[in-house]
């Protein structure tokens, strides 16, 4: 989100939520990082968007969740005033001016009583003059729509990936080839004709289109075979093996799906696309246990939205799903394990 909208979007949730407090005086202010948030009465209030673009990457939802969850943790052990303040906290309300209707869906997957309200607009749904909304109306969660299908040209040309030995990987709509989890081509229009275009990333593959010309068999093997040299396991560190460490893990686990006790595992869309291929996203898997279906969300690093994200892609690809979060060991710290526990609907960490 460009600074200057993202200034707008904090104004309009701070005045829609000056407007739901009234005279009614916070209890207290929260620290919640780059967030706004207060505590008045047994409600947490926060602002959904980020003050700043360095901490945009945890939503609100996520980092209300962790501080609830810490406080019960708290709560539970001799702590202090602060900790019995936080532990008192019963219910979070959210405003949300950018993606109200997704931060409800996601909030809709968790037992603490979590509102969502939609700053955008005023209760009558038009905005107020100005552009500024009032108090907003409780967010309606997003319904998804209909899954985006790749064009059957697109698919097509699919298995020019597939003879270079790179893996192929529809996501809404798109055809990719990827390397041990790294986007390496994808398949696009151009003038209306589908066209293989080789690059991590749109400017990589404009550049390698300037300088290469149209794409070929060969050129895409080079590829292929140059990034698998440094996306093994026993590679030194390399720019190439430091992106997509999350599709780098479900690429491993998709080969050898018993080491986390499944039986059959392929790749899932996650619930929205992903922005680009340097963010390091979660990303999906479904499959079977010995018992039934499962939902597997591969995670890199302390993701706070790890739980939040998991919980909305089981309930797009297969709601009544065992549910697996698949991380380094290292990433598996009691505050996301806490956050799991407050599903309505049980979610399992494994060591990946």
């Amino acid at each position: 989100m460009a600074d200057n909208q993202r200034e707008f979007v904090v104004r309009r949730e701070r005045l829609a939520l000056q407007a739901h407090l009234g005279d009614s005086q916070p209890t207290a202010d929260v620290d919640l990082g780059n967030f706004v948030a207060v505590r008045a009465g047994n409600t947490l209030w926060v602002s959904a968007t980020a003050l700043a673009a360095g901490e945009a990457r945890t939503s609100a939802l996520a980092a209300a969740l962790a501080w609830h969850a810490r406080g019960t943790r708290d709560a539970n052990a001799a702590g202090s005033d602060a900790d019995a303040v936080r532990h008192d906290v019963t219910s979070i309300t959210i405003v949300d001016a950018h993606t109200p209707g997704l931060t409800a869906r996601r909030a809709m997957n968790f037992s603490v009583p979590i509102t969502v309200l939609d700053a955008r607009t005023e209760n009558n749904g038009t905005l107020r003059s100005g552009g500024v909304g009032a108090k907003g109306a409780v967010a309606t969660p997003h319904a998804r729509g209909p899954e985006l299908a790749a064009k059957p040209e697109h698919l097509a040309l699919a298995s020019a990936f597939r003879d270079v030995g790179a893996d192929v990987v529809v996501e809404h709509g798109v055809v990719v080839a990827e390397v041990m989890g790294l986007e390496v081509a994808r398949v696009i229009d151009e003038e209306g004709v589908p066209t293989i275009r080789i690059g991590v990333g749109a400017h990589d593959r404009e550049m390698f289109k300037m300088v290469n010309g149209t794409t070929t068999s060969e050129q895409l093997r080079g590829v292929v075979r140059t990034v698998m040299q440094h996306r093994r396991d026993d590679a030194p560190t390399h720019p190439l093996n430091l992106l997509a460490p999350e599709r780098a893990l479900r690429a491993r686990v998709l080969r050898n799906p018993g080491i986390i006790g499944v039986r059959t595992l392929s790749a899932a869309q996650p619930p929205v696309p992903r922005e680009n291929v340097k963010d390091s996203v979660p990303c999906c898997a479904v499959g079977e246990d010995e018992h039934g279906p499962v939902v597997t969300v591969f995670v890199a690093g302390i993701d706070l939205d790890a739980v939040p994200f998991a919980a909305d892609a089981r309930s797009h690809l297969a709601p009544d799903a065992r549910l697996l979060i698949v991380t380094a060991s290292r990433n598996i710290v009691p505050v996301q394990l806490r956050i799991a526990s407050m599903l309505k609907q049980p979610a399992e960490f494994l060591a990946g």
